[in-house]
């Protein structure tokens, strides 16, 4: 470690800022300032819990068991397998990619051509020929890997990071703050509102596949033992997280100033009013362009990797892999970004639970000695109630009937504490966690 320099650490931590702060993370913070209103400053904390903390701490988790899958085959191998695929196909074509590339149409095309009619059926024609043209190119770079993207890519989170603080300074000193009053998810449950809107940042999931990245960086610098590879993972990610933090409260408190200014039904939308009113329509085309950038190294990087994750657990080929996954993520995409934004919502409500979890588990495991019962006991029961959760926000019915009513179990769920925060399921793993580690104590004494 004593051979490991400042400057080499500097890298790696920017490294991982750079794969967190991707073009998505715009969107989320500024409109939860705005929904938040008066409760902005509480909101803005327990959303860095899940948007900064939990990233953090899974990327420290991922170091300390290897691999996702040697993390989650702790529950068992047919787990690891479905998991690290769910994780993959969410933070690629069902979700961030789709997410990521309507960011810039959103941003920097949609409000020029919003009067202009021009439909496929139901298809909003402007957004689909925008999606080819932007999946064209993914499709390219990925068939034919380029160095430009990843020099721009070294470059962008300085211009970023340097036109998040341009906005920022120039909204104190020209902007009169127009304060919107709190919705009424942020009035009633302002803590578990933002700590589940956190969820939609996706980082922490990213964490979980970026992690081994991060190691392996390390490793190229001569840094073998694994106490070491943890506690500067962790020092790293502590500095991309505190940068993180910072990026998020200056576009949450741009929302929060702006709040009764702009009707807006996303952040991207909002976003562009604020660049537009501050910089006039110069402000609105170089935020879109920065974004566009943003998001194409983000979209490549998610199809380059899942397709080579998909590619080495298959027979079949990476470049069939690349054309599925961009096909499947040009589909979704059209049903435009407040539309992937609201569905994204159940499924991350089904997922994050056992990122969680696992998460945590991983940085005790010294305590509970990678113990299947403990792992089996608390991930499943995270599973089973995120899941059930997330079919009842959804809405998902069989007839008329919703399939919760269907199998009865929702007078059950709705006496769960924090249930109707989206936070059911914390209680009841907590309750399996000390179940199952007493039966592991008693176990583990019976053997000596």
């Amino acid at each position: 470690m004593s051979n490991f320099t400042r400057k080499e650490f500097f890298v790696v931590a920017l490294m991982l800022f750079a794969m967190f702060f991707g073009a998505g993370n715009f969107i989320l913070p500024p409109m939860l300032g705005k929904e938040a209103g008066e409760n902005f400053y509480v909101a803005i904390l327990f959303f860095c819990a899940t948007g900064v903390v939990l990233p953090v701490l899974g990327v420290a988790a991922v170091a300390r068991a290897g691999t996702l899958k040697d993390l989650s085959s702790r529950v068992s191998p047919l787990f690891a397998l479905i998991f690290v695929a769910a994780i993959y196909i969410s933070i690629g074509p069902a979700l961030a990619i789709p997410r990521a590339s309507n960011m810039p149409y959103e941003i920097m095309i949609a409000p020029y051509v919003e009067n202009l009619d021009f439909k496929f059926g139901v298809i909003d024609g402007k957004l689909f020929i925008y999606s080819c043209i932007y999946f064209a190119l993914n499709y390219y770079v990925c068939i034919n890997p380029s160095k430009v993207l990843n020099t721009l890519g070294r470059y962008l989170t300085p211009i970023l990071l340097t036109l998040i603080a341009v906005f920022f300074i120039t909204a104190l000193f020209v902007t009169d703050v127009n304060i919107a009053s709190a919705s009424e998810r942020y009035t009633k449950h302002a803590v578990a509102t933002a700590f589940v809107e956190g969820y939609q940042t996706m980082d922490a999931l990213a964490a979980l596949v970026f992690g081994i990245s991060v190691v392996a960086a390390l490793k190229t610098y001569g840094i073998n033992d694994e106490k070491k590879l943890s506690v500067i993972t962790v020092k790293a990610g502590l500095f991309a997280g505190v940068i993180l933090m910072i990026v998020y409260i200056l576009l949450g408190y741009l929302g929060y100033i702006y709040g009764n200014t702009f009707s807006a039904e996303n952040g991207a939308v909002l976003l562009s009013s604020i660049s537009n009113d501050l910089f006039g329509h110069f402000g609105r085309i170089i935020l879109g362009f920065t974004a566009l950038l943003a998001c194409i190294t983000t979209t490549i990087g998610l199809i380059n990797s899942t397709s080579v994750y998909f590619s080495s657990v298959t027979k079949i080929k990476y470049k069939t892999w690349v054309i599925l996954w961009v096909v499947i993520s040009l589909i979704i995409a059209n049903y435009g970004l407040t539309q992937i934004l609201k569905f994204s919502v159940p499924v991350l409500i089904a997922i994050y639970p056992i990122a969680i979890v696992l998460i945590i588990l991983s940085l005790i495991n010294n305590l509970i000695d990678s113990s299947k019962i403990v792992y089996c006991a608390t991930v499943y029961t995270a599973a089973l109630i995120g899941i059930l959760n997330a079919l009842d926000l959804s809405g998902f019915t069989i007839g008329e009937t919703k399939i919760l009513d269907l199998i009865g179990v929702s007078p059950i769920l709705l006496k769960l504490p924090f249930y109707d925060a989206m936070l059911g399921w914390v209680v009841p793993v907590i309750v399996m966690f000390a179940i199952s580690f007493i039966i592991y104590s008693i176990k583990k004494k019976d053997n000596y």
